[in-house]
Formats: structure tokens, sequence, C-alpha cells
């Protein structure tokens, strides 16, 4: 089958977890939602492999012109109930694919994406080894994107440091996954926060999967988000979504400088709900992690605030993850996604999974990054049974957020669940952080829009 550029070529996707691990109660479960970015019906193909690389079954369908797919493994044929798989999705049209998974037993969830472009390199700019009395703890899970067998490097930097402090290696069979659990004692020297690369010798995917209180029942969080690329590191780094005490949701900016000097750093946040600018600058020293915690170390946001931001260094690259958590008496919820560069937006942008349902509701939050108003029209795919498509046409101011929460800005009847493709029909060009939440399990999920050329 013919892959495509915006394909998802690889992705990890995480089945039932197993006893043993940190993640040793409760349920774990996987949901794939694929959107067809064109006006051409086609075949998707989703195949599993186990941890020694071998065929642990597949999942076939047509998907229909612009239109969405759900593949909710407990309910699927393929892969084997009580396991943990990689997978690699395949089509004939060009696709956008995401990835959730979600413990209701616990009370985590979170989402990612997959990657169309597998790199021998991946950088993690934000891992944890028992962090805040042991309440953090990081899961790297690394997919060989290759048919050969290879060997791969791990390396951990604690904060500040330029010299890894533990470094691990695993052999990974074709296209299987390994999971480097940064809890384990082998990594003490590690943490209690830093980075992590993973070399190989051919292409990989990855993912860093942050869990807070694992093992226990206690407020539980669980963020994730996808490895970086070399080339995915910059001077200006976008984020679609933060906040600051907004219905208790609160945000962490992490900063990783990826290069040799000290540079300053400039954050410059822009109201969705409360209009205005408020900017605020840190220095980094060379391969040195910071944060801009938005309660604590922002000087001048108001409380109740969200909106969108921009990063910017003075004389170095960095790579920026935004991680967000809610914290209530009855429970605690957290989601991160991966910083984009100012290079990654297009007019057309793909949302894979967006809902308003009873239980899970969707926030679209649209960045205009064109400096005139955007005219944008979002077309929402049903892969809800007897809930039809809808239409949307909004505008978003020039250099704003927007954000379309859809139980009562969208357009969608209730009960809806698909997929939303979003287009600036006057060329203004977007980035969108689609936002999740599930509020009688106490969840959340978010995820960065899949960028694309407009056919």
């Amino acid at each position: 089958m013919k892959r495509l550029s915006f394909v998802l070529l690889v992705t990890i996707v995480v089945g039932l977890f197993g006893a043993g691990s940190v993640f040793a109660q409760g349920t774990w479960n996987t949901g794939i939602d694929i959107q067809n970015l064109t006006g051409t019906a086609g075949t998707v193909t989703v195949a599993f492999y186990n941890a020694d690389g071998s065929d642990a079954g597949s999942l076939n369908s047509a998907i229909d012109a612009w239109g969405s797919l759900n593949f909710y493994l407990p309910l699927e044929s393929a892969p084997p109930e009580g396991g943990q798989y990689s997978a690699v999705v395949s089509s004939d049209v060009m696709v956008g694919v995401t990835s959730s998974q979600a413990n209701y037993d616990l009370g985590g969830s979170d989402i990612y994406l997959g990657t169309s472009q597998p790199q021998d390199k991946l950088n993690f700019p934000l891992v944890y080894r028992n962090h805040t009395s042991g309440n953090w703890n990081t899961k790297l899970v690394i997919q060989n994107a290759s048919d050969t067998a290879q060997t791969v490097t791990l390396s951990l930097y604690s904060v500040g440091e330029t010299a890894p402090d533990a470094t691990d290696t695993a052999t990974i069979q074709p296209y299987a996954a390994y999971v480097f659990d940064i809890a384990d004692a082998e990594y003490a020297a590690f943490g209690p926060y830093g980075s992590a690369v993973v070399e190989g010798t051919a292409p990989l995917a990855g993912v860093a999967d942050n869990i807070r209180n694992p093992g226990t029942r206690v407020n539980v969080i669980e963020s994730s988000y996808r490895a970086f690329g070399d080339a995915q590191a910059g001077d200006e780094v976008i984020l679609p979504l933060v906040y600051k005490n907004y219905n208790l949701w609160t945000t962490g900016v992490n900063l990783f400088n990826a290069g040799d000097i000290s540079t300053t750093v400039t954050i410059t946040y822009t109201g969705t709900n409360i209009p205005g600018t408020v900017v605020d600058t840190i220095e980094l020293g060379p391969n040195a992690m910071g944060i801009f915690y938005t309660p604590v170390n922002t000087t001048g946001l108001p409380d109740s605030w969200y909106g969108s931001a921009v990063v910017t260094s003075s004389d170095t690259d960095l790579y920026v993850v935004v991680a967000s958590q809610r914290y209530r008496t009855t429970g605690a919820e957290g989601v991160a996604y991966e910083g984009s560069l100012r290079s990654e937006a297009t007019a057309c942008v793909s949302l894979p999974v967006v809902h308003n349902r009873t239980t899970w509701k969707t926030g679209i939050n649209i960045l205009n990054m064109g400096g005139v108003d955007a005219n944008v029209t979002i077309n929402y795919a049903s892969s809800a049974v007897g809930i039809p498509d809808a239409t949307q046409n909004i505008v978003v101011p020039a250099n704003s957020p927007l954000t379309v929460y859809m139980p009562t800005d969208g357009t969608t009847g209730l009960g809806f669940y698909g997929a939303a493709d979003v287009k600036s029909t006057n060329g203004q060009f977007l980035l969108i952080n689609a936002a999740h939440s599930r509020a009688d399990q106490g969840v959340g999920t978010n995820f960065v829009g899949i960028n694309y050329t407009c056919p």
C-alpha cells in the first residue's frame, strides 16, 4: 500500500498495561482516530506488533472522502486483549491520525500524534524521575520504524547538566516498541527532572509518558507528548493554549536550550478571554532547562486567564513542551503538547478527534498567525451512528486566538464524535490546539492540530 508523506506511518499504540509496571492498577485502553484529508475515498490498515516484533494482528477499513474512522481497541478484533503494542497505520490517501489512551480506574488520560517522519535521533525536553517526592515519573516509549532490528542508546541529562548522568541501550525488533522506565533503579543518577536523547541507526518514533502518582489511585495525572526531531528546535515557538488559574487549570511552559551558549528567552502571552498581552523573560544557560510556570513566575498575567503564547530566544534554538494541570478536591487532570514553529503553520489543519458528547467535550483553540482576519470553515465529519456531519464558518481576528467550545459554540448535534477539518478560506496560516475534557471521570486530553498543505 502506498504511504504518503502525510500518512501516519508510525505510532505507539498502547493497549492494556499488564501488572508489574508503574501503571499497575486499573485498565488502560486505546482509541485510534483517523481523518481522510482528501476528496477521494480510500482504505486504511492498522498493523499491530508485539514487543518481539511478531505480528499481533491488523485492522482494515474503508474511509470516506473527508471522512473519519475510530478504532476503539476493546471493541476491535485485534490486537489481543491484555497487552501493549506498537502499530503502523497505512493508507492509500492522505490522512491524519491520533492515538489516545485512558485509564478511568486511575483517572489518567492523554492523546498524541503519530509521525510520518520517523528519525534516528529523538529529543525529549521534559523527563521526570521521582520528581516532587516521587510523584512524577516518565516512561519513554521508543518504536523501531524500520524493517530491521536496531540497537538504540538512551542518554539522560539532569536539569542544568551538559553530560549524561545515566545511559542505557536496548535492541528493538522491526516495528516493535521498547519502554525505558525512568523510575527504574538503574537510572538513579538522573533526576529529579531533565531531558533525554535516544539515538539509533535507523528511523525511530517515540512518545514520553509522564505520570503523576504512578501505582496509586490518588490524584493520578497522565500527560504525553511526541518526541522532537532536531529540525523541530527553533528560536520562535508558538503555543496555542496556556492557562493561569482558569477553571483550576494552570500551565508550565517547559523550555530546553538546544544550544551551547546562554540565551534570553521571552514569552508573550495573548489573552483569549481577557484581552491584552503580557511579556516576561528569563535567562537560560547552555543545554539547560527552564520554566515559565504561570501561577508563580509570570509577572502581570491575571488570574482566571487563558490564551496563547509565543516564546522567542535571543541566541539559540529551543524545544518547548507545554504541560497543564488541574487540581481539584476530588482528583486531578493533566495534559501536555509540543510547541510549534511558525514555519509549521498552514491554512489547513486536521483534528482527527473532537467531541460534543454527554461525556467528552472539546474546545478548538485556533491561533491566527496572519496579519488580517482569517475566514475559517470547520467541517465536522461524524463517526457516531445517527449523528450527522456539520459545517461552521467563523472569523478569527488577525494575530489573535479564538476558541470554539463545541457544546456551546459549535454546530454539531449532541452525541457528535468524529473529526474536524479546519480551513482558512482566505489563506491565513493557523495553529490549533484541541483540548478535551471528561468531567465525570476527571480526565482531560489535548493535542496540536496536524497542519497540512490545502488541496
